[in-house]
């Protein structure tokens, strides 16, 4: 009974205590990176459930709220972006952030409830197998559904390093997110017991601290080439708004054409650089404004019209305009942003999306790769596309050069930003390819195959970023097979998983007889 009485008084705040928890497990990511945070308040969730698991009822509502907590850390800035398009405000953007944390709160709420409502046993070695294996689907499974949301794998903490961004190259985001989920479970066995504290620890030293000497990756210097970055900082409230496209204008061409602008080999303007399509630069007015004649090459964000009979299509597209204006290559978005370029299920809705006007955006068909030159060709990604590999994977690496446009003023100073920057990041260190991002208001900058940031630009701050750049290439594990090696350890997990569920059912029966 005195135990009993314990118990509750220690736990008489606990759902205050677990959601707070929570909010402070968000602080692992970036732009904070205090990592041990995160790790350790999963520690300290397996422990209280753990101590809990007769009370099957709460350990679905604890969990739940953990999971609510980080997930209204992670992603509180997307409400930002409602008030900036005038769209409902603060409210309305509170609301669909918590609705769409409620949503993605249960991809991490099943496997604490699925683990500590049905396992027996939480200190032999099978507990922690079932733990990285359960935690590890209902990651995959949260970046995959529907439309496929994967902001927020746990394998995302390590965006901050070189050295704990490499294996990313070889495991891929969920590969690491498996790898991330061992870690957590070793420093749950250090409490009780060393040996498989470290015998779980094991797959994250060897795959950050071993694994790089054994592979010792090489880059492969493709080209050299002078590249000049544009971010021009102009309000998202501005942006739109007819009163200022002249002063807009007058700011993108005066950064465009900083002195030294015709020795450029490539001049990179962020998404939806321009209000009007891309055609009309054939204008005089316009193509005269951007001097055309003297840029090389020039790569901007616009918005793409195709008319056919009754129907108008809008896309959002990059352009690569070569050589005078004679070459115009493009690419039409392929991953939209939900409620952002289209409404899901708009005639349920009956809402209005936040960006300008009220037609969705249409997808584009296939992955495209520019041909900048004769040894150059680039992947060109818009704004958050840069998370989803698996879009452009049948181009099978025809591309040894990464450009990716974005507009981030959406969401102001907030940590939104951040973490589209350090996606980047990972992104190019799972291709193994240099990646130059341009931000309307930052992040821009150059990252290498290695996960360096080269240059960039912060947050709302005006200007340009020159650079000669050595274009390098590294052949990583994953850009060569993808997410194999990913399911091939989990169904080597699954295997043994199983093998342990019939040993332990053998047991009992030999037992009984």
């Amino acid at each position: 009974m005195k135990n009993k009485k314990i118990l509750t008084l220690n736990f008489k705040y606990a759902g205050f205590i677990i959601f707070s928890l929570g909010v402070i497990s968000s602080f692992g990511f970036a732009p904070f990176h205090f990592f041990p945070l995160t790790i350790f308040s999963y520690v300290f969730l397996i422990y209280f459930l753990k101590n809990i698991k007769k009370e099957k009822k709460n350990i679905f509502l604890y969990s739940l709220l953990y999971s609510l907590g980080t997930h209204l850390g992670l992603l509180y800035w997307i409400a930002i972006s409602f008030q900036t398009a005038n769209s409902g405000g603060y409210y309305a953007g509170s609301l669909a952030v918590f609705i769409l944390s409620v949503f993605l709160s249960i991809f991490l709420t099943l496997p604490f409830y699925i683990l500590f409502k049905y396992n027996r046993s939480f200190k032999n070695i099978s507990f922690g197998i079932l733990f990285i294996f359960i935690f590890t689907t209902f990651d995959w499974l949260k970046g995959n559904i529907l439309w496929g949301f994967p902001w927020t794998p746990i394998s995302t903490l390590w965006s901050f390093s070189s050295i704990t961004l490499f294996p990313f190259s070889v495991f891929g985001v969920w590969g690491y997110s498996l790898i991330t989920y061992s870690l957590i479970v070793s420093f749950y066995y250090f409490f009780f017991n060393f040996k498989k504290g470290i015998f779980f620890s094991l797959p994250f030293i060897f795959a950050t601290f071993v694994l790089p000497n054994i592979l010792k990756v090489s880059e492969n210097k493709i080209d050299t080439i002078s590249i000049r970055i544009v971010q021009p900082n102009i309000k998202q409230e501005d942006k739109w708004d007819k009163k200022h496209f002249i002063n807009n204008y007058k700011k993108l061409l005066s950064l465009i054409t900083l002195p030294g602008y015709k020795k450029i080999d490539l001049i990179i303007l962020p998404e939806t650089a321009i209000d009007f399509g891309i055609d009309e630069l054939n204008k005089n007015n316009n193509k005269n404004s951007f001097d055309l004649a003297h840029i090389k090459n020039i790569i901007i964000g616009a918005l793409r019209i195709n008319k056919n009979d009754n129907e108008v299509n809008i896309f959002n597209s990059m352009f690569l305009i070569q050589k005078n204006n004679t070459n115009i290559l493009y690419h039409d978005k392929l991953k939209l942003v939900p409620f952002g370029e289209f409404i899901p299920f708009r005639k349920i809705f009956k809402l209005n999306k936040l960006t300008s006007g009220q037609i969705d955006f249409s997808r584009g068909e296939n992955p495209k790769v520019f041909k900048l030159s004769a040894k150059i060709n680039i992947l060109p990604l818009i704004c958050y596309e840069v998370i989803f590999p698996k879009l452009t994977s049948a181009l099978n690496n025809n591309y040894n050069l990464i450009v990716n446009i974005t507009n981030d003023d959406w969401y102001k100073n907030s940590s939104g930003p951040y973490q589209h920057f350090s996606h980047s990041k990972i992104r190019a260190v799972m291709e193994g390819r240099t990646l130059i991002r341009s931000a309307n208001t930052g992040i821009s900058g150059i990252i290498n195959p290695k996960g360096i940031v080269i240059s960039k630009l912060g947050l709302q701050k005006e200007g340009v970023i020159d650079y000669r750049l050595n274009i390098k290439n590294i052949e990583t594990v994953y850009s060569i097979y993808r997410e194999k090696v990913f399911y091939l350890i989990m169904l080597t997990l699954f295997i043994l998983i199983c093998i342990s569920f019939f040993y332990n059912k053998f047991k009992q029966v030999k037992t009984k007889s």
